[in-house]
């Protein structure tokens, strides 16, 4: 599995080469587009596009509100302090709200937390997000001599390989972690935090989409080869400004990347799915042969364009859908069924009903019947 991760201000000044990306012509072994996962902040963003993403089966997640750095000084603010534990939860609130109120997803659906910058501070984010039921968080990030499968924080793990965590032996029941790595360029023994750190790139060769796609490729094979690391989901954390920057040369490694393997028979059993998606995985295991009919990896049949008025939804006159081919429709169709007859209280009203008349019968059998 491979997990595009966007971090960053999503607007209409960072949103081309994210069009690009997921553009439907870019088709998962089951004739499903490509999906991914936004990690989406307050500062500049453009709601209507976090709903257009959302509506076209993208995951929405969140880190927080204003996207400062709370452990270091990252941009050399004046005003700058450490955080403490009320700006944490004062920052996953608000961004929490901001995306239900402007962006009209239902809080059930934001299910995934990434802590700005990746600057982990005593694991202050964990009570939050695990008190507003998120599901996981994705902060962590390991050496790229190890790799790690996603876990959950019911237990204690052991931490030497971790860069960013903080020595604590604290567990966090129903919390889910993917795990980000370190990025290795070949022969070398430097590493980068993530694609958009250049610090383990040679420094005497110009940055083409050559040198970026061998790097991407390289790194992918290391997740997905016996022989070269250990297999693992290759999550990649995509900065929507170092994108934008250099579009042409970092959009066609990106581009490139992805049609390669999507292309490729010897990739045919590999998915570019959300986080969500492949937590889903994680709990409901399919064998290669399965994935095809799998429910969380299914899709609808219609694309919403992302130039046009989101407070709808549904397709209007002025927007013209694209029909895709799916092959999950129904399971989805009926998964969907199943989750707002839970929400909206008819089981639970079912039962009282059943247990009064259960209660009626005994009455008149008990004071009636034998008078």
């Amino acid at each position: 599995m491979v997990l595009l991760t966007f971090v960053g201000n999503l607007n209409k000044h960072t949103f081309e080469p994210v069009r690009s990306i997921l553009h439907p012509i870019f088709r998962n072994p089951n004739q499903c587009p490509i999906s991914s996962t936004f990690f989406v902040n307050d500062n500049f963003t453009d709601y209507c596009l976090v709903q257009r993403l959302f509506d076209n089966h993208n995951e929405i997640a969140m880190t927080t509100s204003s996207n400062k750095c709370p452990l270091m000084n990252c941009y050399d603010e004046n005003n700058w302090n450490r955080w403490g534990e009320n700006n944490w939860k004062r920052e996953i609130r608000q961004q929490r709200i901001n995306l239900i109120e402007k962006s009209s997803i239902h809080r059930s659906h934001i299910k995934g937390f990434r802590v700005p910058h990746l600057q982990i501070d005593d694991n202050r984010h964990f009570e939050p997000i695990r008190n507003l039921h998120f599901h996981y968080d994705s902060s962590m990030l390991f050496k790229s001599s190890k790799y790690i499968w996603p876990f959950t924080l019911d237990y204690s793990f052991n931490q030497i390989d971790c860069i960013n965590c903080n020595e604590s032996s604290k567990t966090i029941e129903t919390l889910w972690q993917f795990p980000l790595h370190e990025w290795a360029y070949p022969n070398t023994t430097t590493t980068c935090r993530t694609l958009s750190d250049s610090t383990c790139l040679p420094e005497d060769e110009l940055h083409t989409a050559d040198l970026l796609y061998d790097f991407i490729i390289y790194n992918f094979d290391r997740h997905s080869s016996l022989t070269l690391g250990r297999r693992s989901p290759f999550v990649i954390e995509l900065d929507l400004f170092w994108l934008s920057e250099h579009r042409d040369q970092r959009l066609e490694a990106l581009i490139r990347f992805i049609d390669y393997i999507l292309n490729n028979d010897d990739y045919r059993y590999v998915y570019f799915v959300s986080i969500e998606q492949a937590l889903e995985w994680l709990k409901y295991p399919r064998n290669l042969t399965e994935l095809e009919d799998f429910w969380a990896f299914s899709c609808s049949e219609i694309i919403y364009e992302y130039d046009i008025d989101c407070a709808d939804t549904k397709p209007t006159d002025g927007e013209k859908p694209k029909q895709l081919t799916s092959t999950n429709t129904t399971e989805q169709y009926i998964d969907l069924q199943a989750e707002r007859l839970f929400r909206s209280g008819i089981v639970l009203y079912s039962v009282w009903t059943f247990i009064l008349l259960i209660l009626t019968v005994l009455f008149y059998d008990k004071y009636f019947v034998n008078k």
